[in-house]
């Protein structure tokens, strides 16, 4: 975790802003308080803040020049193949100065341009200056796991990894962008492409290249993400062939973990007591020792008093024998810590659940691990969320007939979640199945613009929308959920909430070959005899304590929201929901909403549309609010 700035002057006199990218550098501390650089060179302005996790030496300051001089870049993440990266390189006479993942890549871009990126396994936000063409180059992995934001500047433009530091640079943030929040509001959907809630800053799309001349800025090109370069077992159906593609699954995150484990500082794992965590807290554990790993001998967890999660840590903690550290998100941290949480992230967060994983960073920075491992990703590849036994039941009906969702759907109404509203949401899925591709996208379409949500912007935008294919069918549904809604949000707020603390979080599930994987296994290897994730689950067969294996009951983080809202955050929220306030931020139709607004405080349960409008309210008191 680092961060970075920079600036494109097309006047070529970049230096002039060395001032203002210092500001821009300050703020952005807390990403990286080991070291600090900075680097102007014609038309460019770079500005660098250094989390040292490989090469603790001088040798891996930023930003850093190629040998040849021709490239300079500054990078925030980690290139997890460097080792193999490093040797390909030398055999091909480059010299490499350090032993860090930048002075590999720096050199990779000096040997194969910018098709480098093409064989990078990592996370990564880089700007790469190359001096023969005068060009600045920006680029994001291919999942978004890094942020890289632009925005414009002094005629050219302005780089950052957070918005607050395009701020402190100079930038126009803008205007609040009613269009993104109402959508919000509505769907509890943001980070959808290039979208901020700031109509002044854009992020950059990951998986591409953004190249930037004094002429101007040439379109984002889209660059391999690694994943056709795996091999994928062939499936018929048979036994045989399921038990083949759960070992290649097996094999290709047992590596994706090894390799995450590359570090020259302290790693440990966030431990929830769900599958993801658990599958990434036992395979560490296990992990032979390998070039440049190192032990993870450390978990973190956020007990919360109103779900008891520990019968199933402890049984990870017995058989992986980590030192385990544990925080409670109770009423008193929410009430300490709320204004951190908030002050961190630059856009919105989409409920309070995010606070647990706030926590959890706070705990782990103060143990002095700077490494944490986590499971965002599986549940957007692995058909983890209830809401995908819908496509999966219109997959099987569209691919095998009727008979053969109808058997699954008996499955699914009785297996994981069994509830009344589970039934009756595998019973609408099995109806819309029966209807015509048309008549479905009809009906959604209905449904989108059918929320009675009280605010001023009515319109329905249907570019931020998901496609009616992706509400009918699990792959397009999965595919979705992983590139528009709703793991770019998660995503970002992992980045926000282990950058508070001057910490990395790693992702073992966004590889390429698990990515590939995952998106190349047939429908009843995702889900199958109601259990969500069953590919994943059967892969960790002998791996993991069964007890967690077979867990059919964990649904995520049970914040109390409505409790905490009517309570402890209470003289929070309370001023902040005035009518005057309210009319003054102009996204809402106040007088519809003010009802709503005093029947939760009279005791009413509290919808969720309303519950992203506290959330709005509480990060717009502190982001927008105060700066004027």
């Amino acid at each position: 975790m680092c961060g970075l700035v920079g600036v494109f002057d097309r006047e070529r006199n970049a230096a002039r802003f060395s001032d203002d990218l210092q500001r821009a550098s300050d703020a952005l501390v807390h990403r990286g308080p080991d070291d600090q650089g900075s680097f102007f060179e014609d038309a460019v302005g770079l500005g660098f803040r250094r989390l040292s996790i490989l090469d603790l030496t001088t040798a891996g300051h930023q930003p850093i020049q190629s040998a040849d001089g021709a490239w300079t870049i500054v990078f925030n993440g980690e290139i997890y193949n460097f080792i193999e990266l490093r040797r390909e390189l030398l055999a091909a006479g480059r010299a490499i100065h350090g032993e860090s993942d930048t002075a590999v890549l720096v050199e990779a871009l000096a040997h194969w341009g910018l098709s480098a990126f093409d064989r990078c396994n990592g996370m990564w936000a880089v700007l790469a200056w190359h001096q023969p063409t005068r060009t600045l180059h920006a680029c994001r992995d291919p999942w978004g796991i890094k942020p890289l934001l632009v925005s414009p500047f002094r005629g050219g433009w302005a780089f950052a990894s957070e918005i607050g530091a395009l701020t402190a640079l100079g930038c126009d943030r803008g205007e609040l962008d009613r269009r993104i929040i109402s959508h919000f509001l509505v769907h509890g959907e943001l980070d959808i492409g290039e979208t901020t809630v700031f109509t002044g800053v854009r992020r950059l799309k990951p998986g591409h290249i953004y190249s930037y001349r004094a002429e101007g800025a040439s379109a984002p090109r889209p660059y391999g993400d690694g994943t056709r370069h795996i091999e994928i077992p062939r499936h018929d159906g048979s036994a045989m062939a399921d038990r083949e593609y759960v070992d290649a699954f097996r094999a290709a995150y047992v590596e994706s973990v090894t390799r995450r484990m590359r570090s020259d500082v302290p790693v440990g794992t966030c431990l929830s007591g769900g599958l993801d965590s658990t599958s990434i807290a036992c395979i560490a554990a296990r992990a032979q020792s390998a070039e440049r790993t190192r032990p993870c001998r450390y978990a973190f967890s956020a007990l919360l008093p109103e779900f008891d999660e520990t019968p199933y840590i402890k049984a990870v903690i017995d058989q992986t024998g980590a030192e385990w550290f544990h925080t409670v998100c109770d009423d008193r941290h929410i009430v300490d810590r709320i204004d951190g949480f908030i002050a961190a992230s630059g856009e919105p967060v989409h409920s309070l659940s995010a606070f647990a994983g706030y926590l959890v960073m706070e705990l782990a920075a103060s143990t002095g691990v700077k490494v944490l491992l986590n499971g965002q990703g599986a549940d957007e590849l692995l058909a983890g969320y209830s809401s995908t036994s819908q496509p999966y039941l219109r997959t099987l009906a569209a691919t095998e007939g009727l008979v053969a969702a109808l058997k699954a759907a008996q499955s699914e109404a009785t297996g994981q979640f069994a509830t009344v509203k589970t039934a009756a949401r595998v019973g609408g899925g099995l109806l819309m199945a029966a209807l015509p591709t048309r008549q479905q996208q009809s009906i959604y379409q209905r449904r989108a613009v059918g929320q009675d949500v009280p605010l001023l912007d009515k319109s329905y935008h249907f570019d931020l929308a998901a496609t009616p294919e992706a509400h009918s069918f699990l792959g397009p549904n999965l595919i979705d959920q992983q590139t528009r809604a709703p793991l770019p949000l998660y995503l970002r707020i992992e980045d926000t909430n282990s950058s508070a603390f001057s910490l990395e979080s790693r992702l073992p599930f966004l590889d390429p070959a698990v990515v590939a994987l995952a998106r190349s296994a047939p429908p009843n290897l995702l889900r199958r005899h109601g259990l969500n994730k069953y590919l994943l689950r059967e892969s960790l067969r002998g791996l993991v304590p069964e007890v967690v294996r077979t867990r059919k009951d964990k649904m995520g983080f049970p914040i109390p929201s409505e409790r905490w809202w009517r309570g402890p955050l209470a003289d929070r929220i309370r001023p902040l929901l005035t009518p005057e306030r309210l009319q003054r931020r102009g996204l809402y139709d106040v007088p519809k909403l003010m009802p709503w607004v005093q029947a939760f405080w009279a005791g009413e349960r509290l919808t969720p549309w309303l519950g992203r409008v506290f959330m709005v309210e509480l990060w717009a008191a502190h982001h927008i609010d105060r700066a004027h």
